[in-house]
């Protein structure tokens, strides 16, 4: 079974056998049940005055019955009291009688009630036909004593499990006092009191949920639009309408024990328009699920084969410790390989399961196992426990909760950082080559050796004679050269054009087949640049040629001078010691340009970490702005929802913090450096030796250590004054003793990198619930912020899936706030929750409860309402939660002590 939904009830109808006024015209029972299907009446309270008509309420049934009809059918017993109203009318009083109870038992008992009408003889006269007629006195004509009437009824009837009373304040018979008060006051408020139960208007709805204004003690009750119907005609001025034209909405069993659940719920379970959230509110929902066969592949478990469908408002699933409660939970959960940020649910491989879906609209879903795409919010059993027990775990949930996701630091300027790294390791690599005998060759020093050193050779092999032809010679080849580097650097320019234009216009190619036909970009077109280049190199090689020539030339004027040294040999080594200034001159400019390169590296490297402090601060900033708008109303959201969502978050602060973790950053900083140096002593451990040296305990020290500034203290070096010498990053990475091999670019890396500088430097969504940080907060305080803020976020939409939310939870929470959310976030979303508290199921008057059971191994579901069976038979859903949940008896008898029918609590 479904459990309550909203159907048309109609309590106070007459039938073509009423006493009084019919209007019917000989309208057979036939004719009457077919028009109370034909307006879709689940519900109706067949009305006469005093007493029925022989079998009345048979005839119908029995024609219900017959029509295969789906209409529960009451009697309505109209009473005429002796008070009277401001109008001079006699106030009307309606005993409405359960289902269980006939014709015959109600005339029966009612025969012996003495009206306040006597005979000729001042003999009494009763409610029944035969004592009217030997009296000769008309129905129209009798009247009871309210006291007389309630005390017979208490007497004969189960109050509360055979019948209620309804009562009517205004209209004819209306017990709505006059302006003056005084007595009718205390007339109305005594036949109000009398009454659980108000046959009346839509715009007397409020008046009787509220205490105020009307008498002290004085309880909600339902108020119920009835069409008062004697036939087809209307006549709604006097409160009496046609079949079908005055109705309510009421949300249970079509029962008696249904009429009785609105007493608990008269806010919630009755409404008196078709104007009202749940009717008119689309949502999305399961609407029906189908479990079978085994559970866990290999194991004996499963499930039986059966298809259950649910309610669209609040589902509860409750059973015994092992009866599979928690299964149906999981299987919604593994269907949808739902991605929820614990592991919590098991995952479970049924073998025949299948969902159905209403998408809001009224379109349907079905899902077997070969679907999973849909989104809900589901909380499995212990995610809350994961959340809440680590607050950084909790934050991450809280900017994922808040919308933001995992926010990337711009990939430009990550590029920029990542490739500046590169090019100062190349540097340094560059700076630290040697030849074989160790010497480092990428410096000054070493390249004007080399200079000074074929300077020297070249005098050597320079004499008078031979001096201006070898400056001629030496110049040639200078410029050889120069020309030579020049045409290959001119080579290596063009390939490389050539390599990033093809890599470029591959980018743009992928780029142009997203966008539309006008907004097409244009290749990279590098032509006129390649052609200057080759123009040029042309030029270089004809240059070279020309100077090659020269020197040819030169060789053949040592001949015509008569020089008879070896010309090549001499001219060989002329050569080789003119390359190898020319190439230590090109190298000095080379080391130049690259130690300027280096020093722009190390100030824009510092620059560009800087712009990670923004990027933290906006995702600070970030926080509070999403939970700022969190708490602003909703303009497509009513005056509930947005109450409903305020009063959720009235306890929860949320603030952006940028968290420097030193025990990470001081991990991770060990890694990069020679330990040897660093080991912990007697005194000091590692990371205070580390704390120590480098003075980073804050989110401004670390970033004044990689601006570059000096607050490295390095042991054992003081100035002249005593005090110690404090060295700057860049400084420290010049001294290898504090490095393994490849450490001082790990340090580098782990200092500059955004990725690595992510791992103790970011940002937490820090939270104080009523007032008290995350440290003073108890694990289930914890847990109440996490299901408050998860609700807050998403608060009505897809279905919410909560697995015992008791589990983790303070059960004030529960009591307080917990069960009034759920009373009022089930009208916008379906709640589907699995407990084993009572509170949970009754309190928040779920709509739906389903039993778990286990029998040898297999489990099944028996669902239906909270108005379903009785306790002291052990018959149905109530003798279910009694005897299954903790407090389920006394959840009960609770709340019928609050609405006064708790007398007859072991008949429920």
């Amino acid at each position: 079974m479904i459990g309550s939904i909203w159907n048309k009830w109609d309590l106070h109808l007459h039938s073509p056998l009423t006493h009084l006024n019919s209007q019917f015209n000989g309208l057979s029972i036939s004719d009457y049940v077919d028009s109370l299907a034909s307006h879709e009446l689940a519900l109706v309270g067949i009305t006469n005055y005093f007493y029925f008509a022989e079998r009345e309420l048979e005839a119908v049934r029995e024609e219900v019955g017959r029509k295969e009809l789906n209409i529960a059918v009451l009697g309505n017993v109209e009473f005429r009291l002796t008070q009277q109203n401001k109008d001079g009318e006699w106030i009307n009083l309606h005993a409405i009688f359960a289902e269980h109870i006939t014709t015959d038992e109600i005339n029966n008992v009612l025969s012996r009630l003495e009206t306040s009408s006597t005979g000729a003889h001042g003999q009494s006269v009763y409610c029944c036909q035969t004592s009217l007629d030997e009296n000769s006195i008309s129905i129209d004509e009798v009247t009871v004593e309210l006291k007389v009437l309630v005390e017979h009824l208490r007497q004969n009837f189960r109050f509360g499990i055979d019948y209620l009373i309804a009562v009517c304040p205004n209209g004819y018979g209306g017990f709505r006092p006059d302006a003056s008060g005084g007595r009718s006051n205390a007339v109305a408020t005594e036949i109000e009191r009398n009454g659980q139960i108000i046959f009346g208007r839509e715009r007397d709805r409020e008046f009787f949920l509220e205490n105020i204004a009307r008498y002290e003690g004085a309880k909600p009750k339902p108020v119920f639009c009835c069409s008062d119907a004697h036939g087809f005609d209307s006549d709604p001025d006097n409160g009496r309408y046609s079949i079908g034209e005055n109705y309510t909405w009421v949300k249970a069993k079509s029962s008696f024990e249904g009429l009785r659940q609105t007493l608990y719920e008269p806010e919630l379970r009755v409404q008196q328009t078709d104007n009202f959230i749940e009717k008119n509110f689309s949502k999305p929902r399961f609407t029906s699920i189908k479990l079978g066969g085994e559970i866990f592949q290999g194991q004996g478990i499963r499930f039986e084969q059966q298809s259950i469908p649910l309610n669209p408002n609040l589902v509860a699933i409750i059973g015994g410790r092992g009866t599979g409660k928690s299964l149906f939970m999981d299987s919604l959960h593994t269907l949808f390989h739902h991605s929820s940020p614990s592991d919590n649910a098991r995952a479970v491989n049924v073998e025949s399961l299948n969902v159905t879906i209403d998408q809001g609209d009224g379109s349907e879903l079905v899902f077997d196992s070969t679907d999973n795409n849909y989104s809900y919010l589901h909380v499995s059993q212990g995610d809350v426990q994961t959340f809440s027990s680590s607050p950084s775990d909790l934050s991450n949930e809280i900017k994922r909760m808040l919308g933001i996701h995992d926010v990337e630091f711009d990939p430009v300027v990550t590029a920029a950082i990542t490739d500046n790294i590169g090019k100062y390791r190349g540097f340094v690599q560059y700076w630290e080559s040697t030849d074989n005998q160790g010497n480092r060759v990428n410096t000054p020093d070493y390249q004007n050796n080399v200079i000074e050193k074929n300077k020297g050779l070249m005098a050597t092999i320079t004499n008078l004679h031979n001096k201006q032809l070898i400056a001629q010679y030496q110049q040639n080849l200078k410029e050889i050269n120069e020309k030579l580097a020049l045409i290959g650097s001119i080579r290596e320019l063009i390939a490389e054009a050539q390599r990033n234009v093809k890599q470029v216009n591959v980018s743009i190619e992928l780029i142009n087949r997203k966008l539309n036909l006008d907004q097409q970009v244009p290749l990279v077109e590098t032509s006129g640049t390649e052609d200057k280049l080759r123009a040029n190199l042309g030029v270089f090689e004809t240059e070279v040629e020309h100077f090659k020539k020269s020197n040819n030339d030169i060789v053949e004027q040592f001949k015509k001078q008569g020089i008879t040294q070896d010309i090549a040999s001499l001219l060989d080594k002329v050569s080789e010691y003119q390359l190898a200034i020319d190439t230590a001159q090109s190298k000095l400019s080379e080391i130049h340009n690259k130690t300027q390169s280096y020093h722009e590296y190390v100030s824009s490297r510092s620059q560009l970490v800087q712009e990670y402090r923004g990027f933290l601060v906006e995702q600070e900033q970030g926080i509070n702005q999403r939970f700022q708008a969190l708490k602003e109303p909703r303009q497509h959201w009513n005056q509930e929802q947005n109450q409903l969502v305020a009063s959720i978050l009235q306890d929860i602060t949320i603030i952006g913090t940028v968290i420097f973790d030193a025990e990470r950053f001081y991990q991770g900083l060990e890694e990069c450096l020679n330990r040897g140096k660093f080991r912990a002593t007697q005194q000091q451990t590692t990371k205070q030796r580390l704390l120590d040296m480098f003075l980073v305990d804050s989110v401004d020290s670390f970033f004044s250590l990689v601006a570059g500034n000096k607050q490295i203290i390095c042991e054992g070096k003081l100035d002249e004054n005593g005090e110690p010498i404090k060295i700057s990053i860049e400084e420290l990475l010049w001294k290898n003793e504090y490095f393994n091999q490849g450490g001082r670019f790990e340090l580098l890396n782990y200092l500059f990198s955004p990725e690595s500088i992510s791992s103790y430097l970011y940002v937490n969504a820090d939270f104080e619930y009523k007032g008290k940080t995350v440290d003073k907060l108890s694990v289930g305080q914890r847990g109440t912020f996490y299901v408050c803020l998860k609700l807050a976020t998403d608060p009505f939409g897809s279905p919410f899936v909560f697995d015992q939310p008791e589990d983790d939870l303070d059960n004030e929470f529960i009591m307080q706030q917990l069960v009034p959310l759920f009373r009022i976030i089930k009208k916008y979303r379906q709640v589907i929750i699995v407990t084993h508290n009572a509170n949970l199921v009754v309190n928040t008057d779920a709509e739906q409860i389903i039993v778990a059971h286990n029998e040898g191994e297999v489990i099944s579901y028996v669902s239906g309402a909270l108005e379903d069976g009785k306790v002291e038979t052990g018959d149905g859903i109530k003798a279910s939660i009694c005897n299954i949940l903790e407090g389920g008896s006394y959840a009960f008898e609770k709340r019928e002590r609050k609405y006064g029918i708790q007398h007859h609590f072991s008949g429920l």
